[in-house]
């Protein structure tokens, strides 16, 4: 699994076996010994699903897909209303009948539309029962799905996750150490997090590493390093530069309203917030990149609600500490606060005053 070609080199009876069968051998993997057991374990111990009736076993590991109920909804609803129609019609039918043996003059034909009218009319308190129901359920849909427009992280929408132009894989740069991942420090690529309002965007940074890393652990790894070495203008046999760079157009993942305030630099230097507490567990789950959070405006708040401010330490707040510790007056009117719960919020340090992010 980890080195094929060498086994086949060795004289292996059954991988050369297999390679004469197929031509071909397996990619390296790069898996530890536990994750070689494990592999070998399912294998050996597999059983497939035994289908119930005519019913074809649902593969393995794959969701069960629940289908939205909606659709069924309006196709009753509409199958209601043709029955409904439709037995309204042969009423007047029947009734006609009736009144044309005893020699009355039969009720003129009415319209569908006309029939609901007359139906609505004669149940009035029923009519406005639904008809009072079906304006709150749009009113509720068409708000919900209001609160989605410009939204593409979070749990109500599907994560934005565009395609770069380099597949460059979080998990294994980012992920932590082990024969697997190389645990580098997001601010190792991302320089400017830590001193800039923007985190910036890595470009030649790549080649710190890819001077001397120029095969990737699968073909695939290799080509995306060849496409860097491209951008910057790098010749990997004569090790040196061309001259000739053709610069990545990375694309911009996370996009806040230019009406919204927003400082790396305030979070990251000041605050101590891990990227993770807002890009999620890209260090663990991210091959790509994609936006997390929802970014919305109640989603930060809710963070400045919660989150304490880490003052131990921090040469940002050695004031405000030394005045605490003196019992001073704090001069301002949330951290009275801070008396009853012992902790400060970003709240109570005006965390929530408008001109903050929309200044």
């Amino acid at each position: 699994m980890r080195n094929s070609q060498t086994v086949v080199k060795s004289g292996n009876a059954y991988a050369k076996k297999l390679y004469g069968e197929w031509n071909q051998i397996m990619t390296p993997q790069a898996l530890t010994n536990e994750e070689v057991d494990a592999v070998l374990y399912y294998v050996d111990n597999f059983v497939p699903p035994v289908p119930k009736g005519g019913d074809q076993p649902t593969p393995v590991g794959a969701p069960a897909a629940e289908a939205p109920m909606w659709p069924w909804l309006i196709v009753v609803g509409l199958l209601l209303a043709v029955v409904t129609l439709s037995l309204g019609g042969v009423r007047t039918s029947l009734t006609n009948a009736v009144r044309e043996a005893e020699g009355q003059q039969a009720i003129r034909d009415r319209t569908g539309l006309k029939r609901f009218y007359d139906l609505a009319g004669d149940n009035k308190i029923f009519a406005s029962v639904i008809g009072l129901s079906l304006v709150a359920w749009l009113l509720v849909s068409g708000w919900y799905w209001a609160l989605t427009i410009g939204v593409y992280g979070g749990d109500t929408v599907e994560h934005y996750r565009p395609e770069q132009p380099i597949l460059f894989n979080h998990t294994l740069h980012a992920g932590k150490a082990d024969k697997n991942n190389l645990a580098i420090n997001c601010q190792y690529c991302h320089s400017s997090a830590e001193k800039s309002k923007h985190a910036g965007i890595p470009a030649p940074t790549c080649m710190n590493c890819h001077k001397a890393v120029a095969q990737g652990r699968s073909d695939a790894g290799t080509k995306e390093i060849q496409k860097i070495y491209a951008a910057v203008g790098w010749d990997p046999e004569k090790l040196a530069y061309t001259g000739k760079e053709d610069p990545i157009e990375w694309v911009k993942v996370h996009n806040l309203p230019d009406h919204a305030f927003f400082s790396h630099a305030q979070h990251v230097a000041v605050g101590k917030v891990e990227c993770q507490e807002c890009h999620g567990p890209i260090d663990e789950k991210m091959d790509v990149a994609e936006q997390w959070a929802p970014l919305t405006m109640g989603w930060c708040i809710q963070c400045h609600n919660e989150k304490d401010v880490k003052m131990a330490g921090n040469g940002y707040y050695d004031e405000l500490m030394v005045r605490m510790e003196a019992n001073e007056k704090l001069g301002h009117r949330e951290l009275k606060e801070y008396l009853e719960d012992e902790k400060i919020t970003v709240k109570e340090l005006g965390g929530w005053e408008c001109a903050k992010c929309h200044y």
